[in-house]
């Protein structure tokens, strides 16, 4: 990569991270491409010439953190930790992840934007639950998952919650103490291990 090509790089990530940082907490909706510029140190016209606009940009932002909290947890779920440890991790992830991302900012995912809403089913069909299913594997052969339950059960409870987030009138409701309740029920069940 020549001296151009990094420069050029290095805006764009710029850009990307500065709309990153304004919408964890501000409505999409709110936020000006001058605004966006200002804060990256660019000027408007390169985020239109970088992302062609603001709506494809917010794209590019959610796929960019969507590819890289993927990437950390795959990495886990590929390493040595016992089953119990992993979804320690996970659980912990989540909440920090709920925490950094408050109502106002959740409201900016497009779930009902029909290719932003593909992009995300394909992510999570080809890369998130094949890792989920190992994960399962390790769990059952380890005899940690609550109450024999199955793998299949398990991905469809998470298949509901994903359609669940795509409904309108619901993501509207999903708080940041709502989805770390919804987290914990996914991570640790309604009454625990059954003796």
């Amino acid at each position: 990569m020549n001296g151009f090509e990094k420069r050029r790089q290095k805006k764009k990530e710029q850009i990307l991270q500065s709309l990153t940082k304004l919408i964890m907490t501000r409505n999409f909706k709110e936020i000006g491409v001058r605004e966006i510029a200002q804060q990256a140190g660019v000027s408007p016209a390169s985020i239109y010439n970088f992302f062609g606009s603001k709506e494809m940009l917010a794209k590019e932002v959610f796929y960019y953190e969507m590819d890289s909290t993927g990437t950390d947890f795959i990495q886990m779920i590929n390493s040595d930790l016992p089953f119990k440890e992993k979804m320690e991790r996970m659980y912990e992830l989540s909440v920090n992840n709920q925490e950094s991302l408050n109502s106002e900012g959740m409201k900016n995912f497009m779930f009902e934007d029909p290719a932003f809403k593909e992009h995300v089913e394909q992510y999570a069909g080809e890369v998130i639950i094949p890792e989920i299913m190992k994960l399962i594997e390790q769990g059952q052969a380890e005899n940690q998952i609550n109450g024999g339950v199955s793998a299949e059960a398990i991905m469809m409870y998470m298949q509901g919650l994903i359609a669940m987030m795509g409904n309108p009138s619901i993501a509207e409701k999903l708080t940041v103490d709502m989805r770390k309740e919804l987290g914990n029920l996914f991570f640790y069940g309604i009454f625990g291990k059954k003796e």
